[in-house]
């Protein structure tokens, strides 16, 4: 679903915060809830870069355990299943 407007408002959750990276098309957007209490940072680094689907990338930080990254891809219908798969 592509998002206009205040994204924050639109999307609230209590509880969690919203991260949401826009489309460059007029389809789409990939968004993550995270919990609020987890302390996490946005992993632009691991951005795929392709025109043809949108992602998101976060590392969740625990003071117990190491690290984990959590991603979300949205792939627009209308492209190739085989292209996408070979870009990855």
């Amino acid at each position: 679903m592509k998002l206009f407007g205040d994204k924050q408002t639109m999307v609230n959750i209590k509880g969690y915060s919203f991260i949401h990276k826009s489309s460059l098309t007029n389809v789409g957007d990939a968004g993550l809830y995270v919990k609020s209490e987890l302390i996490f940072r946005e992993r632009l680094d691991l951005n795929l870069n392709d025109d043809d689907v949108e992602d998101l990338w976060v590392e969740l930080f625990s003071p117990f355990e190491e690290s984990i990254i959590v991603g979300t891809i949205y792939f627009q219908p209308n492209n190739s299943v085989n292209d996408f798969s070979r870009n990855l």
